[in-house]
């Protein structure tokens, strides 16, 4: 998935962080942006933090201990339980779409609680509403974090007539 072509966001917010510690704290900061029920789309090259994003966002959605988050690779997929169930993705193994409809990944993404995919690259369709962070190698223990909120959503309106109605609710 080419995120930035494949739908409207609002205008990045870049963060440095000096160390894993500050990275978690990011992802337990980020946590408190994140509608329930959300997805947080991942991507970075191989040890730039993404595993450690994901445990600092755990520990913001009440994860009591963070610790247990650990890279999915083998698994594909681990559950935790905070204020709302946590859907910790990895894709990095998939090599096609048939891998991907085989984690069963479309019976969470987006009903139930938070999200949050490694590798998101990988995706086959586009998430709309997804927060997306890529993270750089910026040498040593810091990184660069680019962090895309999705574009708010128009208020839908029906047209009947010459007049135009908001619906109910809106």
């Amino acid at each position: 998935m080419k995120s930035t072509e494949s739908h409207p966001r609002s205008p990045g917010e870049e963060i440095i962080s000096e160390s894993s510690e500050a990275t978690q704290e990011i992802g337990s900061d980020l946590a408190r942006k994140i509608q329930v029920p959300g997805i947080v789309l991942l991507r970075g090259d191989l040890g730039t933090g993404k595993t450690t994003l994901t445990r600092g966002i755990a520990r913001g959605l009440g994860l009591s201990d963070p610790t247990l988050v650990n890279s999915p690779s083998f698994t594909l997929v681990n559950i935790y339980q905070g204020a709302c169930p946590i859907y910790h993705v990895d894709l990095y193994r998939l090599k096609n779409a048939r891998d991907l409809y085989s984690i069963g990944l479309d019976d969470f993404l987006g009903k139930d609680g938070v999200t949050i995919v490694e590798w998101s690259e990988r995706l086959i369709y586009p998430l709309k509403q997804a927060i997306e962070i890529e993270i750089k190698d910026a040498g040593g223990d810091r990184r660069i974090l680019l962090i895309y909120f999705p574009a708010p959503e128009q208020k839908r309106r029906v047209r009947r007539g010459s007049k135009t109605f908001r619906k109910k609710g809106q």
